[in-house]
This record gives C-alpha cells, sequence and structure tokens, in this order.
C-alpha cells in the first residue's frame, strides 16, 4: 500500500509540473545581390569589418574596439541610426575566398546563437555576387509560445529586411566608385 501511495503521490506531483520549455529552433535567413563591380572592389568594403557604416548606412558610426585590425577575434562596435550599440566580433576572415564570419559580443543583440556570413564571388563579366546568410534563435528562445515581437518568423524578418538593406547600400556604393 506504502508503494501504491507513494507512486500515486509522484503521479500527481509530475503531473502539476510545468512542462520544461523546448528550446526554440534555429533560424536561418539568405540574401543575395548582384553587383555591378569587381569582386576585388567590392570586397574592400566588406572585408573592412570595422568600416561597416561606409557602406551600411543604417549605421551612424563603426569602429574596432578591440584589436586593431580585421582579423579573428577584433570586435567593433556600431551606432545604429537609432541610437542603439551593440559589439560584434569577428569570428572568421578569408580573404582568399572572400568571406567574413561574425557574432554578437554585446549591446542592443536582436537575437541568440547568431553567426553571419558575407561572401562576395566572381559572377562574370566584372560582376559580383555577394551572399549574406545568418542563423540564430531568438532571444527568449526558452519559452513558448514566444513573447510579443520575439515570434520567430518576426526575428527572422528583421534579417532579411536588414541583410537586404546592407546590400542594396553595398551594390549602390561598389557601383559608384
Amino acid at each position: 500500500m506504502n508503494r501504491l501511495y507513494s507512486m500515486v503521490v509522484l503521479a500527481s506531483v509530475l503531473a502539476a509540473a510545468p512542462a520544461v520549455a523546448q528550446e526554440a529552433p534555429l533560424l536561418s535567413t539568405r540574401q543575395s545581390i548582384r553587383i555591378a563591380a569587381p569582386p576585388e572592389v567590392v570586397w574592400s568594403y566588406v572585408g573592412d569589418f570595422g568600416g561597416i557604416a561606409r557602406w551600411f548606412k543604417v549605421i551612424d558610426s563603426s569602429r574596432l574596439v578591440f584589436k586593431s585590425r580585421n582579423e579573428p577575434g577584433a570586435i567593433r562596435e556600431l551606432v545604429r541610426r537609432n541610437g542603439t550599440r551593440v559589439r560584434e566580433q569577428l569570428v572568421d576572415l578569408d580573404p582568399w575566398r572572400r568571406s567574413l564570419s561574425y557574432t554578437y559580443a554585446d549591446g542592443a543583440v536582436m537575437a541568440a546563437d547568431y553567426l553571419a556570413t558575407i561572401t562576395v564571388n566572381e559572377a562574370g563579366e566584372g560582376a559580383s555576387e555577394v551572399v549574406w546568410e545568418g542563423r540564430f534563435r531568438r532571444l527568449d528562445y526558452g519559452s513558448d509560445p514566444a513573447p510579443p515581437g520575439q515570434e520567430d518568423a518576426t526575428v527572422t524578418g528583421f534579417f532579411e529586411t536588414a541583410y537586404k538593406r546592407g546590400l542594396d547600400a553595398l551594390k549602390e556604393t561598389a557601383e559608384q566608385r
């Protein structure tokens, strides 16, 4: 009888316990654009990790705050037009493949587990194709449903829009050179 009572109590406790939240899925987005400028010209902008404000107009200023040159581990501080600040860390830089990857270091971040990669490819006839892709989770990835404004579609849409605007600005800057 004692054992049966213990099992009933245990079953009641487990039934009353809140369910453990599942981790939010890993999300991703990919944007690309063709630019009428040679890859070397486009890479001169993209490959300057601390100089993103030269071409991405939603960034008021950018500067390296850790390490003084483009190398893995370098951290750039961005001040967005809306006044928010964010620090991003260069994870990988491959000038031969004309590719760089970065993640959030701190500040007004928009996602968790964030990793973005920008690659400049040869597109023929003196043109380039630039691909900007990212993977991430929403910030509050331990709750289900997501809090307002942190739904998977909202977070993904934010990065789709940001990458598209960035690529459009890069195209305008590189083609005017």
